[in-house]
């Protein structure tokens, strides 16, 4: 078979074609970082890739999940927080009040402050989270409790029992609301009755019954606090978790995609050398003519 000068031409074009498109690959891979740029370069790698890039996404969303549920339950811890102080006071304003030392008129200068600590109670009660408001269960968009009157005469509850969850995990799933009704119970009710006892002239012996009741609202709202404390701790675990996980899967997407930065090296090393070895010896060829060969 004869080899002309065009097809002697031709392979030392092809040959340097491929020396330089395996030397191109290598520097691109060097540049990015990464061995898998497209799914041509390893299908199977690629596959295994798209595995661990689904898992880190979904664990991306369980984290804002969490996040945002752990930011609704501490805006909730804040207002019960708020609430227990407001009860405290008005048990304080209770036992002064039971005491039949005090006339009337200081009766009913107690229960002005009440009717402040009742409304304050009731703003804590309709307390929102962006534009949601954190007691109405599902109706989050309808304050929790209605006030009627001026001075308050009612505060009804207008929201229903609807929890909202989130996904935590891929398993587990969490409400991060509290029912109002179930926090604050008869508080308002039991409030506005022992304001227009104050007011109506109760003696001592009258006003001490709403201790009581006082106590009983008290114990509702730390149990709600402790309830709501046990949640945030699990979300804080889950978060934890969910951290965990994405380090791993991140480990694992880069082990699959990413260039092994010592080998790639190398391997540039030994294609430059490569390509220059092709390039002598092909301008050592073509430099001789018929009358080399015959000498």
């Amino acid at each position: 078979m004869r080899v002309t000068e065009q097809s002697r031409l031709a392979n030392h074009q092809r040959y340097l074609q491929d020396i330089g498109r395996k030397l191109d690959e290598t520097q691109r891979r060097l540049a990015s970082g990464r061995r898998i740029e497209r799914a041509s370069d390893d299908p199977a790698g690629a596959a295994v890739s798209m595995h661990y890039r689904r898992g880190i996404a979904f664990e991306a969303q369980m984290r804002r999940n969490i996040e945002n549920g752990i930011a609704f339950m501490n805006v909730t811890e804040a207002a019960l927080d708020g609430a227990t102080d407001a009860l405290q006071r008005a048990r304080e304003l209770t036992v002064q009040a039971a005491n039949d030392t005090l006339s009337p008129e200081e009766r009913q200068t107690i229960a002005r402050e009440l009717d402040q600590l009742i409304r304050h109670l009731a703003q804590i009660a309709n307390t929102e989270f962006g534009d949601a408001y954190i007691f109405s269960g599902h109706r989050t968009d309808t304050p929790a409790y209605a006030v009627s009157g001026d001075p308050p005469t009612a505060i009804t509850y207008q929201g229903d029992n609807g929890l909202r969850v989130r996904q935590i995990s891929r398993e587990s799933q969490a409400a991060v609301n509290l029912i109002g009704s179930d926090v604050f119970g008869t508080t308002f009710d039991d409030l506005i009755a022992l304001r227009d006892a104050l007011d109506g002239g109760a003696t001592g012996s009258d006003i001490a019954p709403y201790l009581g009741q006082i106590d009983e609202a008290l114990e509702r709202i730390l149990a709600a606090r402790a309830e709501l404390g046990a949640r945030i701790n699990r979300f804080e675990a889950a978060l934890r978790q969910s951290e965990v996980t994405d380090l791993n899967l991140q480990e694992l997407k880069s082990d699959v995609e990413d260039v092994d930065l010592a080998a790639a090296i190398v391997q540039l090393g030994n294609e430059q050398v490569a390509l220059q070895a092709a390039l002598g010896a092909i301008a050592r060829a073509s430099s001789l003519t018929l009358l080399d060969y015959l000498r």
